[in-house]
């Protein structure tokens, strides 16, 4: 979003923006195909890419289908490694696939959720699933020392208190639906790194996923309650990008130097309604947007230099051929018209030209 001229412009793209040491990324996720002839088996990866340099780097590969890869390689000395213009079998003996979505982007970390499915045609269904984050400026998964700082072991007790409680919750259920959690309890083991990044009432928290695997209902998450963090040395940072809610959820603000962006959500309509807000309350409508709003990266404190716009901008271009969902809006400033002829009016202060504003 940006303003000249007293012209507000909105333009949306399918991209996914990170910042970390004062570098933009683009984060995607691609897939890594180890097919054979009759066999099905694609992984995920996840990248970075510096929109300066160009360079892309490696931040997560997911090692369980590259592993059965290599399994079925073993057992099945004699099918050939699928090549890239090749057709797979239409009744493979394997099919090994993993979706991994990128979920909240705080600071520094990108929370993701990954599930796997298995068949064989020499083994039962298997499926499993966990979470993650990753550090971008590291290129690498995030510990827990990384995103919690001084909270790490106060953060290890307490996620054994809310596991230990919610294991007591599910096994004394009484209807069915418990009954049947409580029989797969045996299934999910605590992984340390299944954790994501999240806000409880504004501030950070680490939100811990128990991962299952196994058929069925086995092979799901057993997730735990949030525990808060406190104020980590990234968070001041990343808490700017961040909107402070409403009470009842209809409405994210950003506040930002003299004017505000605000969100208002229609749930009958889906999505919400992009407004600027000066600091005399006057608005100007900017457009739709989808639900939720998750953050907006601020380019003017501090001022970005000319060669990251220059990027920024190229990253922009480039990301509208991903798909045909890109969408543009301009708000142009009128003048008010005068009335030809005298009459009583109720006061109304004329429209006046947009604030100016940062790029964001």
């Amino acid at each position: 979003m940006s303003s000249a001229a007293g012209k507000v412009r909105l333009r949306g793209a399918p991209l996914e923006l990170a910042t970390a040491n004062g570098h933009f990324y683009e984060l995607y996720v691609a897939d890594d195909d180890r097919s054979y002839e009759d066999a099905v088996l694609v992984g995920q990866k996840v990248y970075r890419r510096d929109l300066v340099t160009g360079d892309s780097l490696l931040l997560f590969q997911d090692t369980v289908v590259t592993h059965l890869a290599g399994l079925y390689g073993r057992l099945h000395p004699d099918d050939e490694p699928l090549r890239p213009t090749d057709e797979p079998s239409d009744d493979p003996l394997w099919t090994a696939t993993s979706t991994l979505d990128l979920d909240e982007i705080a600071g520094p970390f990108v929370s993701f959720s990954l599930h796997i499915d298995v068949e064989r045609d020499d083994a039962p269904h298997w499926h499993t699933s966990r979470r993650g984050v990753l550090d971008i400026r590291t290129g690498r998964p995030a510990t827990l020392a990384a995103v919690t700082g001084n909270a790490k072991a106060d953060v290890e007790r307490a996620r054994t208190r809310v596991l230990r409680s919610t294991l007591d919750s599910v096994r004394a259920s009484r209807d069915e639906r418990g009954e049947r959690a409580a029989a797969m309890l045996s299934y999910y083991h605590l992984d340390p790194a299944s954790f994501s990044v999240t806000t409880v009432d504004g501030a950070p928290a680490i939100a811990y996923a128990v991962p299952g695997a196994g058929g069925g209902d086995a092979g799901h998450l057993l997730a735990l309650a949030p525990i808060p963090i406190g104020e980590p040395a990234w968070w001041t940072e990343a808490a700017s990008t961040l909107p402070v809610a409403s009470a009842d959820g209809g409405r994210d603000v950003w506040r930002h130097g003299a004017y505000e962006v605000v969100v208002r959500y229609d749930a009958r309509e889906g999505g919400g309604r992009l407004v600027l807000r000066d600091s005399t309350s006057r608005e100007w409508a900017l457009g739709r947007v989808p639900a939720p709003a998750r953050r907006i990266l601020w380019l003017d404190r501090p001022p970005l230099d000319s060669v990251s716009r220059r990027a920024l901008d190229r990253a922009f271009q480039e990301s509208s051929l991903y798909d045909e969902t890109v969408r543009a809006v301009a708000w142009r400033h009128r003048a008010p018209r005068r009335a030809a002829t005298p009459h009583l009016v109720r006061q109304r202060a004329p429209r006046s030209a947009a604030p100016r504003l940062g790029r964001a």
